[in-house]
């Protein structure tokens, strides 16, 4: 009755896991015609946006969502974004200048391109990044929740073995010599 239990325990501890966790994740990698790179990571909710001037990094909630495309349709709000940027010569960081008001920090997609919406420099000196969309591909790759899942179904196979395990796991020198210990 006790082995019943953990099994039945353990097999819904994996299945709410199974629910819990998306079965695989997206990175989908957008190259532009300046050369930069923009990546968006489906399972982190994170992008990075790499270029000769350009290196940002930043999070939105709404990239889990994200669905990808050659011409994606796509707004989401920042929850972070950090890095610098070149302009006119000057490397410069992001601003927050009115982010909670009239100006929040967002990613947008339209069409044949992005446009990272946000203000750079203190004091501001630039304003939306906007590149066009070269070439577009999708990378599938399994979630980490999946691998913990195959790895608590092993602990959970090892256990079961454990348990069940008695005379059969015994050295074989013990039961050779008949030292077997006495019944509990």
């Amino acid at each position: 009755m006790r082995n019943l239990k953990l099994a039945a325990t353990g097999a819904a501890a994996i299945a709410a896991l199974a629910v819990a966790a998306p079965a695989n994740a997206t990175i989908f990698e957008y190259g532009m015609t300046d050369g930069s790179v923009l990546t968006i990571n489906t399972d982190t909710s994170t992008g990075t946006w790499v270029g000769s001037d350009i290196n940002a990094v930043f999070t939105s909630d709404d990239f889990a969502t994200f669905t990808g495309g050659a011409n994606p349709t796509f707004s989401s709000i920042l929850t972070s974004l950090d890095g610098t940027r070149l302009i006119n010569g000057q490397l410069v960081t992001d601003n927050p200048k009115n982010i909670d008001t009239t100006h929040p920090q967002k990613l947008i997609g339209w069409g044949d391109r992005f446009n990272l919406w946000a203000w750079w420099g203190d004091p501001i000196i630039g304003g939306d990044y906007v590149r066009s969309i070269d070439s577009y591909s999708a990378t599938e790759v399994p979630a980490p929740g999946m691998f913990g899942l195959f790895a608590m179904a092993l602990a959970l196979l090892g256990f079961g073995r454990f348990r069940r395990g008695g005379a059969a796991r015994r050295p074989k020198a013990v039961k050779q010599a008949g030292l077997v210990p006495a019944a509990a």
